[in-house]
């Protein structure tokens, strides 16, 4: 029974250590057009700068749209990412939630060799925003 909690005990503990954290902090620029209805079409671009719990770091640039009606949105966009030894790697970030913070999706879809363990992950991500400018931060498994 020992070696059973002991197996047990090692097996959760190696599911911790597995987990990939990303977080980012930047600014945006939006445009917009609003409607009679209150709802507004918006393009976005952010520029930010990130780390990971790889200890690597370096600066991301997202473009893509958002939509709102009264307090949801809808946010489609598609990030370049850049580390410090000058990889790239690409992924869409989507959330449907409140407007000025909420939840999403990040899929990577074009990673460098080095990063090969996150292609076509799909990660959970949270963002705030105050004013024009974001936090973010994404845990995988």
């Amino acid at each position: 029974m020992k070696k059973i909690l002991f197996l047990l005990l090692i097996f959760k503990l190696n599911l911790y250590a597995n987990e990939y954290i990303f977080d980012s902090r930047g600014y945006s620029k939006q445009n917009e057009i609003k409607f009679e209805d209150n709802s507004k079409y918006i393009q976005i671009e952010t520029n930010g700068w990130w780390t990971d719990s790889d200890g690597n770091y370096g600066t991301e640039r997202c473009i893509g749209k958002t939509e709102t009606t009264d307090k949801d949105i809808q946010l489609d966009i598609y990030c370049e990412i850049v580390d410090q030894n000058n990889n790239i790697f690409r992924v869409s970030r989507k959330r449907n939630s409140l407007v000025g913070a909420g939840v999403g999706i990040n899929t990577y879809i074009e990673v460098p060799e080095k990063y090969l363990y996150l292609l076509g992950k799909a990660c959970t991500y949270a963002v705030l925003f105050l004013n024009n400018n974001f936090f973010y931060k994404q845990k995988c498994n």
